[in-house]
C-alpha cells in the first residue's frame, strides 16, 4: 500500500494536545474500531478494509507515537495516556455501538478500555470485543521452558528493538514474523518502515520497558474486569506466531466468559496481512 495513497484517506484530529491520524469510512449504525500494535499503524490493515466497510462504520486511528499520529519526544505515552485519547476521538467522532478489534499493544488498550466500561462511567457502548493476537500474558501461573518464562512482551520487545536499528536489517528480521513472508510485500515493508521512521518515530524504542512495567503495574485490574466482562469476546491468533502461542491464548480464553478462541492455520503475527480473508470471515461471522 502506497503511504501517500493511505494519508489521503484519512485526516487529522486534535484530541487533547495531539494530532491523531484518523481514518473513518462505512455508513453502517454499528461501528468497528480498530487499535494497531506496536512498531505499526492502520497501513497494516489495508486489506481487510474495504470489506468491513460493507458491514460497519470502520474507524482505524493511528496511536499517538505511530504512524502519522503524533510522536511525542523523549516522553513515554502510556498505556493510560492512549485510552483518554481514544475516549475523547469517539466522542468527537460520535461513536457507539463499538466492536472493538485490537491487537498487540492495542489489545492492552482494549483490557484498559474493558476495565474502564466495567465501572458504568463511560458514555461509549461496546457490543462485541476481538483480541488479535495480544502480548499481554495471563499465563503467569504455567512454566513454559520453551519460552524459558520469558512473556510474550519481553521477547517481543528484544525482537522489535533489533529489528528497529536499520531498514536492511528490518527486511530481514521481520520476517520472522509471518508464517509465509510473501505474504507481506517489499511495498508494505517500504510503508510501514517510512511511518516507523515519520516524525522520527523509531525512537520511541525505548518506550517498550516502560511499557513492560506498565502492563504488570495493571495487570490485577486488567485481569478483574476480563472476569467480570460479560459482553461477547473473540481471540483470533495465527497459530505459527513466535510472540503469542496457543497456550498463551487459551489462558487468556479461560479467563473471560462468553469467549470464543480461534487459530488461523498457517499465519503469523499479523493476520490482517497474511490471512485477511480468513481474518474477515472471523470478525464478521
Amino acid at each position: 500500500m502506497d503511504v501517500k495513497a493511505w494519508s489521503e484517506k484519512g485526516k487529522m484530529f486534535s484530541v487533547l494536545g495531539k494530532e491523531v491520524f484518523v481514518i473513518d469510512e462505512g455508513r453502517s449504525e454499528n461501528t468497528l474500531v480498530i487499535l494497531h500494535g506496536y512498531g505499526t499503524s492502520t497501513i497494516d490493515y489495508h486489506k481487510i478494509l474495504p470489506e468491513l466497510t460493507k458491514h460497519y462504520r470502520v474507524v482505524l486511528q493511528d496511536l499517538v507515537g505511530f504512524g502519522f499520529s503524533d510522536k511525542p519526544n523523549k516522553q513515554y505515552f502510556s498505556i493510560l495516556d492512549q485510552t483518554d485519547v481514544i475516549l475523547e476521538l469517539w466522542k468527537i467522532l460520535e461513536l457507539e455501538n463499538i466492536t472493538l478489534v485490537s491487537h498487540n499493544l492495542g489489545a492492552a488498550i482494549a483490557l484498559e478500555l474493558m476495565a474502564r466500561n466495567k465501572t458504568q462511567l463511560l458514555d461509549i457502548k461496546f457490543k462485541e470485543f476481538v483480541f488479535l493476537n495480544s502480548t499481554v500474558s495471563f499465563n503467569h501461573e504455567i512454566e513454559d521452558e520453551e519460552h524459558d518464562n520469558i512473556s510474550p512482551l519481553q521477547d517481543f520487545s528484544r525482537k522489535m528493538q533489533l529489528m528497529f536499528s536499520s531498514f536492511a536489517f528490518y527486511k530481514i528480521k521481520v520476517k520472522d514474523f509471518f508464517f509465509d513472508a510473501n505474504h507481506f510485500s517489499e511495498e508494505d515493508m517500504k510503508a510501514r518502515w517510512i511511518l516507523m521512521d515519520h516524525k522520527d518515530g523509531r525512537e520511541i524504542i525505548d518506550f517498550l520497558a516502560n511499557y513492560g512495567t506498565e502492563c504488570r503495574l495493571l495487570w490485577n485490574r486488567w485481569f478483574t474486569a476480563l472476569d467480570k466482562n460479560i459482553l461477547p469476546c473473540k481471540i483470533i491468533i495465527g497459530k505459527n506466531d513466535i510472540i503469542y502461542s496457543e497456550i498463551e491464548a487459551g489462558h487468556f480464553a479461560n479467563h473471560i466468559r462468553d469467549c470464543k478462541l480461534h487459530n488461523i492455520e498457517n499465519c503469523g503475527h499479523y493476520p490482517m496481512l497474511e490471512k485477511p480473508n480468513e481474518l474477515i470471515n472471523l470478525i464478521l461471522n
